[in-house]
């Protein structure tokens, strides 16, 4: 990498204008050609693939194998916070390499308030006999037996598939396959799950629905014919809390399982006092700091968040479609309903990203290996799955924020 120019612009803006030389490019053109030749049937060698379809047939995929290790040497090189992500324009590409343009919005001025020393009440973490009883119950609960049975009742889990119509016609999201619902839960509209209730396993029905009128505005108020089929039923009970079930869940008995869900229990509410200790401070160090958020990270945060809600949902076997649509919701009906947490959120890491700029927080690569062995070990995933799925930087990252937000609160009294 080669930096060529940088040029400081208006609004905390700058732009870098950077090179990426031969001998990089050139091996990000072997390996593009080595992952894309079983497409082209006949092409055994490079110069072969790049004189029958254009030398710049691999372009697209070495660029993105090296802009970005081009870009991070670049910003780290001129000692530049970057907020959000930055604006790319390839301006010179050939064999011998390609220069790029990037607009970067730096991090803003942060006239930080106060941050050590800061008092808050610290929640009691003492435990009644309401708490006891309810750490068992919510224990129970979340370790419900579960059996198959032959035909649905409300509370079930019934796993469906369903195509929705209206006027005969289907409707964009209203067909899912595998879809699992709890009859009773609420998560339809009006009406359907009570009449899923009584379906038998492999039963096929019509489902007759009317849409809220405050819902998406080509459904909103319209009838509509549901045709589903039960997959699978599934009757989930809450368990006694006795010697035997104790012994299904690893313990000797029914006072040693006690006793483990009590530490646990307290474990819980003290990290929840800890957390709301914590989020008083902040409050504190947000009400008395100045800065003005970019634009650019509060859309990163936006996305951010609905990109955690995707992930949710397709974990539940929903797509984000569905859900909108199922809500009477648009994507920006979304958006404008998260911005405030998004804003929130920004503001924060900005206060965050000031405190290890003060403190010099450093967290090296070496420093999140725990990290990964504890993820890989929690979810039995592979180490290297888990860090492509949270790459290290970002992990880096978030270990920083996190330092930092500890050291707000080693610091703080008890009140």
């Amino acid at each position: 990498m080669t930096m060529i120019h940088r040029e400081d612009k208006e609004n905390r803006q700058v732009l870098l204008t950077i090179r990426v030389e031969r001998g990089p490019w050139q091996q990000a053109l072997d390996a593009a050609f080595e992952n894309a030749k079983k497409l082209f049937d006949g092409c055994q060698a490079r110069a072969q693939l790049e004189e029958k379809h254009g030398a710049d047939v691999l372009y697209q995929d070495a660029v993105n194998a090296t802009f970005p290790t081009a870009l991070t040497e670049a910003v780290n090189s001129q000692g530049l916070m970057v907020v959000g992500a930055p604006t790319l324009n390839i301006t010179q590409i050939g064999p011998d390499g390609y220069e790029f343009t990037a607009l970067i919005t730096l991090y803003p001025e942060v006239k930080l308030g106060q941050y050590k020393g800061l008092k808050a009440a610290y929640p009691s973490v003492e435990f009644s006999e309401d708490d006891t009883a309810a750490a068992m119950e919510a224990y129970c609960r979340d370790h419900t037996l579960s059996e198959p049975v032959d035909r649905a009742a409300m509370g079930d889990e019934v796993t469906l598939d369903f195509e929705g119509f209206v006027d005969g016609v289907p409707f964009d999201g209203g067909k899912a396959e595998k879809y699992p619902l709890t009859l009773g839960s609420g998560a339809f509209i009006p009406g359907f799950e009570e009449q899923v209730a009584g379906i038998c396993v492999d039963e096929e029905r019509d489902i007759h629905v009317t849409f809220p009128t405050r819902y998406a505005p080509e459904l909103a108020g319209k009838d509509a014919t549901f045709h589903i089929r039960a997959r699978s039923i599934v009757r989930h009970t809450i368990p006694t809390l006795d010697d035997q079930f104790a012994r299904t869940q690893g313990f000797a008995d029914a006072a040693e399982l006690r006793r483990a869900i009590m530490a646990q229990a307290l474990e819980r509410k003290e990290s929840e006092a800890r957390g709301t200790f914590a989020d008083a401070l902040i409050s504190q160090i947000i009400a008395s700091t100045e800065v003005d958020v970019p634009a650019a990270m509060v859309e990163d945060q936006l996305s951010g968040l609905i990109g955690q809600l995707a992930a949710h949902l397709q974990s539940q076997g929903m797509e984000l479609d569905q859900y909108l649509e199922m809500g009477g919701m648009t994507m920006d009906d979304l958006r404008a309903r998260a911005r405030d947490q998004a804003e929130y959120a920004a503001r924060y890491e900005l206060i965050m990203m000031e405190i290890i700029r003060r403190e010099n927080i450093e967290v090296t690569a070496a420093d999140v290996e725990p990290e990964y062995e504890e993820l890989s070990r929690k979810h039995g995933v592979p180490m290297e799955q888990v860090k492509k799925l949270l790459p290290v930087m970002r992990l880096i990252h978030e270990t920083r924020l996190l330092r930092a937000r500890n050291l707000v609160v080693d610091s703080a009294v008890r009140i």
